[in-house]
This record gives structure tokens, sequence and C-alpha cells, in this order.
């Protein structure tokens, strides 16, 4: 990896977050956000980089991904202000074909923040099970560790602690009995199952977006195994629509839809509040349809970085490449052609797809 001069008139630095430190990395003005992915998954040595994004808080705090085409300075500026968080972009959808520990540790943090925040909704049971596998994780065996000065706040949601009116030592009790089920586990044996039990919760792996459907709003949900639509909790879906019913997924302007492989079945249409949304919830129903394919099809042992430099890096997306207009082509068709992407999801076989 080729260091940039740091007194260079045209670089400057920018600060990458992750999920347990920061990063801080001296780019230039030409730094593409697929140089500047490769650039941080060297650093953190990510091998199975699919998973991963550079995410960004831009205007009127809108959360988007870097472009891996697009320069880096065109997205945050050259001013340092704008941080970038390298953030799971694709929960996987089945965790034991996870060979990368790095990346295990990574999406293992991630997630138990989001179920310790309350985003990821855990029944209480569960969440006790998942806090004695984080002890296990990060302490050590249940003898060497002190369950009684342990906070409960900081590894069990605080929507289940409130369920309980249990003092510190009926917790640190109640920690210890389940602790003890895990001696013997390293801490990425631990992280691992921890995985496998949360990868079966509801809200797992789901990007929310709401929408407009035949006059009543829902909201899309997003993840490793379809699409879901829901109307009155964001934790029951009420239509599923897995990946091997799925044919084609399609955007334009503030248009989302979704075609079926059922020619019975009318296609599913959604208004969102902007292209920019209907263009975010497209690139991740193609990435995330990509990834439940290769894990499927394809080899799944983790690529080295050489393939990462030498593959067009796909966005899991569309590029919107410029077209060449004859004089006869009006301004408005030219503009509904830009921002009008097709994607024909490839064919899978319902008795090859499991739950």
């Amino acid at each position: 990896m080729k260091s940039l001069k740091k007194n260079s008139s045209n670089s400057f630095q920018v600060i990458i977050h992750y999920i347990t430190g920061q990063l801080s990395l001296q780019i230039n003005t030409k730094t593409t956000g697929k140089e500047l992915f490769i650039q941080v998954c060297c650093c953190l040595g990510v091998k199975q980089f699919e998973y991963f994004g550079l995410q960004y808080e831009g205007k009127k705090k809108r959360v988007g991904w870097l472009r891996p085409g697009k320069k880096v300075y065109h997205t945050i500026g050259s001013n340092g202000t704008t941080p970038l968080f390298f953030l799971v972009k694709y929960f996987p959808e089945e965790i034991g074909k996870l060979g990368d520990n790095v990346a295990i540790s990574l999406i293992y943090n991630q997630c138990k923040k989001e179920i310790v925040a309350g985003t990821i909704f855990c029944p209480p049971e569960t969440s006790i099970l998942l806090a004695s596998y984080v002890l296990q994780a990060e302490e050590s065996d249940w003898p060497h560790v002190d369950h009684y000065s342990i906070d409960p706040a900081s590894i069990i949601p605080s929507n289940v602690l409130s369920q309980y009116t249990m003092s510190p030592t009926a917790w640190g009790d109640s920690l210890k009995d389940w602790h003890k089920d895990h001696e013997g586990l390293t801490p990425i044996e631990a992280q691992i199952e921890y995985l496998k039990i949360a990868q079966y919760l509801g809200m797992y792996g789901v990007s929310y977006f709401k929408a407009e459907n035949g006059g009543e709003m829902v909201w899309i949900g997003i993840h490793p195994k379809g699409i879901n639509i829901y109307k009155e909790t964001l934790l029951f879906p009420k239509t599923i629509l897995k990946w091997v019913f799925i044919k084609m997924v399609h955007y334009s302007c503030k248009k989302f839809i979704v075609r079926l492989v059922l020619q019975t079945v009318q296609e599913y249409v959604f208004q969102m509040k902007n292209m920019r949304t209907a263009r975010l919830i497209f690139e991740l129903a193609v990435g995330y349809h990509h990834l439940h394919v290769q894990n499927r099809y394809l080899p799944t042992q983790p690529r080295h970085y050489n393939e990462l430099e030498k593959e067009k890096f796909k966005e899991s997306t569309e590029e919107l490449h410029s077209v060449e207009t004859t004089k006869g082509d009006s301004i408005m068709r030219k503009i509904k052609k830009r921002n009008s992407t097709y994607i024909q999801l490839p064919t899978l076989k319902e008795e090859d797809i499991s739950d």
C-alpha cells in the first residue's frame, strides 16, 4: 500500500471510525472510495470485505455509503470535519460460513451494540444468554470473572432490565450461572456462538425505510433473506418476499419496484421520500441478493487484497453511466434514462433455498 505524502498540497486527513476504535489516514483529492476502502481493510486486516462499507453523514444529516468510483473529496470535502464510519453494510445470512476472524469480531461488536441499545429487539431470556457469551468472549472463563462488579446495563438491553426487579447481586448470580455453560470457549468461538443466536432475531440485519404503497404508509425491510413489508409493527412483517420469489428490483426517480417470479402476482411499487432513498434501497437489495447467491453457489473462502485490487469492486449496485444522446432527445428523456435502473436477478430454484 503506497503511502501518501503528508505535505502534498492536495492531500488531507480523514478520520475513519470503526466499532472499537478509529483510524487517521492521509489521502489526496484524487483518492476514490474504492482506494480508501482498500486502505482501511488493509489497516484492520479484514479479508471478507464484502460485508462492509464506509458510511458518512451528509447534508441534512442524511446517512449514505461512500461510492467506490467516486472521489472521496467530492463526497466529504477536505476540511476533515466529516467523519467516516467503517461499518457492516450487509449482515451475513449464515454466520457459520464466515472464515475471517477480524470480520467476525467487527460484526459481533456491531451486532452486540445494536442489541444492547435496543435497535435489535431481543427477548429477555435470549438477552441474558447472549450476555453470558459476551462475558466469555470479552472476559474469560467464569471462575476468573467477578460477575458482581459487572454493570448489567453494559451487556443487557435496558428494556429487559426494567422488566425485572433484581438486585445487582441477583444479576451477578444469574450471569454467573449462564456463564458456566461456556467454559473453555475461546473468545472468537464465543463471538461466533453469540452471532449464531443473534442471526435468528427478527430485526437482525434489517434496514428499515418508510414508504407509501397503495395509498398507505408502510415500512420496507431489506435483509439477508429478502424483502419484508411492515405495517403495524417493525417486529412482525405483514408480507415476506424471499429472494427466490423476486425476479427484478428497479428504481426510477422516487419509486422502488419489486417484480416477482409469479406472473399472477402484481408487482410491488413503493413511493419513497426522494430518489436518493430509492437508490439506497436498490443498492442494499442487489447487494444482499448477490451475497445470498454467492454463499450458496460460489466458494466462500476469504479473498486476498490483490484480488480486491484487481476486481472492479462493484458497488453491489449500478453505475449510472452517461448516455450518448442524439439531437432529437429531450432533456427530460435524458434525465429519466439516467435515473432509472433495472436489475434482472438470477433465477433461483426454491428447493435450493433454505429458510
